[in-house]
């Protein structure tokens, strides 16, 4: 199998994740937030973003009504750095190592931006980020013809279940000067990504977010 460099695959996973944006789903954001955010962060109008909010966090005209947490409320949005797909391609054409640096790299380019009921936003500083598949899983994903997921092809070998494999394990950290908090990004392909936000007192709030694809702000 051909092993491409990570910087030649990283430029292109760019490139093919910023497509398609006439199918995204939309946040419905009002013209004023979506101006902000742009302005903060250029690339989530252009590659789409993920979302973060409460348990009951979705997309659409009701995302406002679960967006904003803690003390003093905010909301997040980051924008997208790559998807299942793209990790699948990474796993194709590259070796282990290399893969968790291309995919730690697509994570530290993105732009995490803390938005206000009042419709203001700023981003952050770039995040340190970490990124491991499982070397099972990686080289389960370096075969094209098995499905990623579990009971996708008669719960046999030729499927790549992270029950059994492993699973990807990417992080990314912020620090808001601003405010004096972290936050810590965990990524999950099976709906378990999470945004943790810790004050300077210690006082933790967990945003859920809607990270299966690249959302629309509009």
């Amino acid at each position: 199998m051909r092993r491409l460099a990570a910087v030649t695959v990283f430029p292109l996973l760019l490139m093919l994740s910023a497509t398609g944006a006439d199918a995204r789903e939309r946040l419905h954001l009002p013209a004023a937030l979506v101006a902000a955010i742009t302005a903060a962060c250029p690339d989530c109008a252009t590659r789409g973003v993920i979302a973060c909010g409460d348990t009951d966090v979705r997309t659409g005209p009701k995302y406002l009504d679960h967006a904003f947490q803690g003390a003093p409320p905010r909301a997040y949005v980051m924008s997208w750095p790559m998807g299942d797909k793209d990790m699948r391609r990474l796993s194709e054409t590259l070796p282990l190592d290399a893969a968790n640096t291309a995919i730690a790299a697509a994570f530290a380019e993105m732009t995490l931006v803390a938005a206000t009921p009042d419709h203001g936003a700023r981003a952050l500083p770039a995040p340190k980020t970490s990124a491991a598949l499982p070397p099972a899983l990686h080289a389960c994903l370096a075969d094209p013809d098995k499905p990623w997921g579990c009971c996708a092809a008669g719960c046999g070998e030729d499927e790549c279940c992270e029950k059994s494999l492993g699973s990807p394990r990417i992080r990314a950290d912020w620090q808001d000067p601003e405010s004096a908090e972290s936050l810590t990004l965990r990524w999950s392909r099976n709906g378990g990504t999470r945004l943790t936000r810790v004050d300077a007192e210690g006082t933790k709030t967990s945003y859920a977010c809607l990270a299966w694809g690249p959302l629309r702000l509009d």
